[in-house]
């Protein structure tokens, strides 16, 4: 038995004798081979390589000489400098806020929107049977918080509920 470790998620593949090497990684479903990697061959012709180094020049010109006419210099222009402007604005906003959380999703920091207050007639509570107490009672309010990237909702509790929060927990624990 061999075994291949994924350069992507560092996962051990185990490899069977005689079986085929995996492409893919069952755990990342992401390709084994070429992951920043380069392959040199020693002792071919350089007649080959040439034929490949010719063959990779055709396609860089091709990308090079790409027309991009459907897009106006006008529109590339004021859409770069819209996208400047955007994260400028962005950059000032994280710089106002106390807490700058990242999206679950993708990982990019959270813009503060505004609070959210949670009525009672909104929210049944949880009553734990060591306290015989809900953890947390309405009304309270929510820090919401939006993803500029995805636009992911994700929202935190309040300082003042999570210390009344923090409160109610260590007094419960002093009863016991």
């Amino acid at each position: 038995m061999s075994v291949i470790i994924c350069p992507w998620c560092q996962s051990e593949i185990i490899q069977e004798d005689g079986e085929e090497p995996e492409k893919i990684c069952p755990v990342c479903e992401n390709e084994l081979d070429g992951y920043r990697t380069l392959q040199f061959n020693i002792g071919e012709d350089d007649e080959e390589d040439e034929m490949e180094d010719e063959e990779e020049e055709r396609s860089i010109s091709i990308d090079d000489n790409e027309d991009l006419s459907w897009m106006d210099d006008e529109e590339e222009a004021e859409s770069s400098d819209e996208l400047r402007r955007f994260d400028e604005a962005l950059e000032e906003l994280y710089d106002e806020q106390d807490l700058v959380p990242e999206c679950p999703l993708c990982h990019e920091y959270m813009l503060e929107a505004g609070e959210r207050l949670v009525e009672a007639s909104e929210f049944s509570p949880r009553v734990p049977g060591l306290s015989g107490e809900p953890l947390l009672e309405a009304p309270f309010k929510l820090r919401v918080y939006v993803c500029p990237s995805c636009f992911t909702v994700h929202s935190f509790l309040g300082d003042e509920d999570r210390q009344r929060m923090v409160r109610r927990l260590s007094q419960s624990d002093k009863e016991n």
